[in-house]
């Protein structure tokens, strides 16, 4: 997907957070999300998150947060 742009503007609490431990862990789903939601509305991603098939087949990844940009 050429010129793909996406962006996430993470709350002050998860950037301190990973100022914190110094790394972040990221998943990227294999399967798609079923619905959306509203930027802050953690409701809805944390039981998609959550779900057992969609964890298991998504890419687990750990960054360094070494520099984080709000």
């Amino acid at each position: 997907m050429q010129h793909l742009k996406a962006q996430f503007v993470p709350p002050e609490s998860r950037l301190e957070a990973v100022g914190e431990l110094g790394y972040a862990y990221l998943i990227f789903a294999a399967r798609p999300w079923p619905q959306g939601a509203e930027p802050g509305d953690a409701g809805p991603l944390a039981a998609f998150t959550s779900d057992e098939d969609a964890t298991a087949s998504a890419a687990h990844v750990v960054l360094p947060g070494r520099s984080l940009r709000s």
